[in-house]
C-alpha cells in the first residue's frame, strides 16, 4: 500500500482453514466492517486472541469488541445475523476461485498462493499496473472502470 497508494486496492475475503476454531474471529471481523472497525478488530484478534494463546472465546472476543469501540447491540445482532451467512458466501467463493488455503492473494485476477516479502509481489503488481495503464483510455475503459472490465467482464468466473 505504501508503494501504490494511489493504484493498489486491498479486499479481504474470509476462507476458514480451521472453521472450529476461525468462525467466531471471522464472525466479529464481519460485525466490525459493518461499524467500519475492520482494521481495528483484525489487529486486536490477532494480539489479544490468536497471540494470547490463541484465546478466540465468546468472552475474550466480546471484550476485544469493547476495546475497538463497537456499539455492542448491533456487534451482537450482525454476529448472529448477517455475517454467519457472509463468512459463508465468502468460503464458497473463495473455494470457487481454487483457494484451499491462506494466505492466498488474486492481483487482478492472477493468483498467488502464500505470503512472503513484499518483493514477491512486486513483480506481479508491476506487470498488472503496465497491462492497466495500455488499455486506460481505449475502448470505453477509464482507471475507475478498469478492474470491472477487464478482470471482473474478461475473467474467469470458476476454476
Amino acid at each position: 500500500m505504501k508503494d501504490y497508494p494511489k493504484d493498489l486496492k486491498v479486499v479481504y475475503r474470509n476462507f476458514l482453514i480451521h472453521p472450529q476454531i476461525a468462525t467466531a474471529p471471522a464472525q466479529a471481523g464481519c460485525a466490525a466492517f459493518k461499524q467500519g472497525k475492520f482494521h481495528q478488530m483484525y489487529e486486536l484478534l490477532f494480539e489479544k486472541g490468536y497471540d494470547a494463546n490463541r484465546d478466540f472465546s465468546p468472552g475474550n472476543i466480546d471484550k476485544i469488541a469493547g476495546e475497538v469501540g463497537l456499539d455492542m447491540g448491533k456487534y451482537k445482532a450482525d454476529m448472529n445475523g448477517d455475517c454467519p451467512k457472509v463468512i459463508r458466501d465468502d468460503m464458497q467463493l473463495m473455494q470457487g476461485f481454487g483457494v484451499s488455503g491462506t494466505p492466498a492473494f488474486f492481483i487482478n485476477g492472477r493468483y498467488l498462493s502464500g505470503g512472503g516479502p513484499v518483493e514477491r509481489f512486486k513483480p506481479l503488481i508491476e506487470e498488472e499496473l503496465q497491462k492497466a495503464n495500455e488499455r486506460v483510455g481505449k475502448e470505453g475503459v477509464t482507471a475507475s472502470n478498469y478492474y470491472d472490465k477487464w478482470v471482473l467482464e474478461k475473467g474467469k468466473k470458476k476454476m
